[in-house]
């Protein structure tokens, strides 16, 4: 046997191992706090959560073979994040989910710091898959342009369950001179016989003074094999608009180009960027500058790393992590005490009226058996228990008047009021205390364009998202009640519907 073919062997061998090493520890550790995670109160019933620790970016979204599949983040090991894993849950409905054992860890060199966000596509009866391999060489360095190194990569499947090697399509070498070594989370797409890949990127920048302002933007290749690519094209902005974009996702959505991204470093407003990094997207064929034209996707307390997919029914799919990174000293989740931190949203179709784009909830969740609340779950004062329930309430006819939701006891609650065209989430008490249910949230604001005209909120245990007007614009929350503490109270001029499941 040669030498070359030897060393293959070897590698292989030292992956195998590795990869079979990371699957036992977070087996173990699933087996080890299975019953404490079970038995937290804040567990949801149609969102995805993770087995146990800690779950953050959904990714590689897609309906394969007819089922839908949703890999994340997935940090088994500690509920504080850390990566070194896609977990994996499978749907037939989007609503109720199977897990399955990871399907990636950190097993190469060449992902060994990380097995970061990616994308799947669909094509010829396999599935395939890219994602970021992360490594942060030990030293003195900034990672930023020194001791980080970004490589993308792509595995294949035929069953979206057991992968294939790990095939390495881009490095650090590949990238323009001018962008640092943070580049990551690649959406592949194909339009006709090109495949395309657009990446978040960092890109080096200067004041005029000479300080330091790097630039956020995404870099776009072209490849005609899915192996071989080549860049085609960066878009940077001028001005920075964030030091780094991530997440990004390039689609059109009724003759439409809408670009999605994360950019990070956007200075706070009282109306908008009120969260420590934002989500949002711009419509490209509106204006070439995506600053322009850039919306919000969620203004609520817990959103970001959005990505979408197309089903096999043509509908364009979204599904955001309901958190955010680096939240630890402005608020916390009240799960971590259990043994689990962290959901994904629920999965929402898009649609684009006017040249914005809507959110509503998939149409599966109206085939559910909802049912209105039994008498005896009314109180004479007009509140609900929803406690054990899932809510789906409905409000129409506001017609810019002032409208209340309450979900909790007084002095322990979350609001949601709604006045012309403002819409407030709020955890503040009258007196202006903090709700001990939000875990340090406080008060997040949006406005629109018209007056609120009618309100649709899922409060699924631990997580509220409201809908309004139709999904012009939507609020995403985590909300942490006893079960005893679950009311539900609504006062204004609407008439509502209220169903439990």
């Amino acid at each position: 046997m040669n030498q070359s073919v030897e060393t293959s062997e070897s590698r292989d061998a030292l992956r195998k191992e590795k990869r079979t090493e990371n699957l036992r520890r977070a087996a173990e550790e699933e087996k080890r706090m299975g019953r404490t995670v079970a038995g937290c109160p804040f567990r949801t019933k149609f969102h995805i959560m993770p087995p146990v620790g800690w779950i953050n970016d959904p990714n590689g979204l897609c309906q394969f073979k007819g089922v839908f599949h949703v890999y994340f983040q997935y940090s088994p090991l500690s509920v504080h994040g850390g990566g070194g894993y896609w977990g994996h849950c499978t749907s037939k409905d989007l609503l109720r989910w199977e897990y399955h054992e990871p399907v990636l860890t950190s097993d190469i060199p060449e992902d060994q710091s990380g097995v970061y966000s990616g994308s799947a596509l669909i094509e010829d009866g396999k599935m395939y898959l890219f994602y970021t391999g992360n490594v942060k060489l030990p030293g003195d360095y900034d990672y930023i342009d020194k001791g980080r190194i970004s490589t993308q990569l792509m595995v294949s499947s035929e069953d979206g369950q057991h992968m294939s090697e790990k095939k390495k399509l881009l490095g650090m070498e590949d990238y323009p001179e001018d962008i640092t070594a943070h580049v990551r989370d690649p959406k592949v797409w194909k339009e006709g016989d090109v495949y395309y890949m657009i990446l978040g990127a960092r890109a080096r920048g200067r004041e005029k003074d000479g300080s330091r302002r790097d630039r956020g933007g995404v870099l776009i290749y072209v490849s005609e094999d899915r192996e071989n690519w080549e860049l085609y094209r960066e878009i940077v902005p001028e001005e920075a608009f964030g030091y780094m974009w991530e997440c990004p996702d390039l689609f059109e959505l009724n003759g439409e180009r809408i670009l999605s991204y994360c950019p990070q470093g956007l200075e706070h407003e009282k109306e908008r960027f009120q969260n420590i990094y934002q989500s949002g997207y711009s419509v490209l064929t509106q204006a070439e500058d995506p600053v322009t034209s850039f919306t919000e996707w969620d203004m609520g307390f817990d959103f970001y790393a959005p990505q979408t997919f197309l089903s096999e029914d043509g509908r364009r799919i979204l599904i955001g992590w309901a958190g955010l990174p680096d939240t630890e000293q402005t608020h916390r989740n009240l799960s971590v005490s259990n043994g689990w931190q962290h959901c994904l949203t629920l999965p929402r179709e898009l649609t684009v009226k006017e040249g914005k784009v809507f959110q509503t909830p998939v149409r599966e969740l109206g085939s559910l058996h909802w049912q209105s609340p039994n008498p005896n779950e009314m109180k004479g004062d007009g509140t609900c228990d929803w406690s054990g329930r899932t809510v789906l309430l409905e409000v129409s006819g506001i017609a810019g008047g002032t409208q209340e939701i309450r979900f909790g006891k007084a002095g322990n609650a979350l609001t949601i009021r709604v006045q012309d065209d403002l819409a407030e989430l709020s955890f503040l008490d009258r007196d202006g205390r903090l709700s001990e249910c939000g875990g340090g949230r406080g008060r997040r604001i949006g406005r629109l364009a018209g007056p609120v005209r009618e309100l649709t909120v899922l409060a699924d245990s631990s997580i509220i998202e409201v809908f309004i007007n139709g999904g012009e614009m939507t609020f995403t929350t985590r909300i942490y009640l006893d079960r005893d503490e679950r009311e539900l109270s609504v006062s204004g001029p609407g008439t509502y519907s209220l169903s439990v499941i």
